[in-house]
């Protein structure tokens, strides 16, 4: 897991979940990483993908992925 790459950040756990599944159902290896502290839910959790997918799912969630209403 080192060597993936962080493709998405956000304090909200439930948009990296949507983007994670948006990546994976697109054909793409995708992990959620939470570095948020489970107290005060302060930082950010973050969707890494395999090197090689990087591109790809940068184009997907520039593409198909707005959470501006929310």
């Amino acid at each position: 897991m080192s060597s993936w790459q962080t493709v998405f950040k956000s304090p909200s756990w439930h948009q990296a979940e949507i983007v994670k599944d948006i990546l994976v159902n697109s054909g793409l290896q995708a992990i959620v990483f939470n570095k948020q502290d489970h107290a005060y839910k302060l930082g950010m959790v973050t969707v890494m993908v395999n090197p090689d997918s990087v591109m790809p799912a940068i184009k997907i969630i520039s593409e198909e992925i707005n959470f501006d209403n929310e």
